[in-house]
């Protein structure tokens, strides 16, 4: 198991860096991952008042 980190996530997620978004999805889908309560607190918080992704 695999402990990620917030920006691992937000590159899977927004697909902005095309080397580091492979890196992402290779962490992602291949392997079983644990996103810990704070990191996923964070990418809300970056998704929201970074990008501006609105909630629905």
């Amino acid at each position: 198991m695999q402990i990620v980190d917030a920006n691992i996530i937000l590159r899977y997620l927004l697909n902005d860096h095309a080397a580091h978004f492979n890196a992402a999805v290779e962490i992602i889908e291949n392997n079983t991952i644990f996103v810990p309560f704070e990191v996923a607190a964070e990418v809300v918080y970056v998704l929201e008042k970074v990008y501006q992704v609105l909630r629905n």
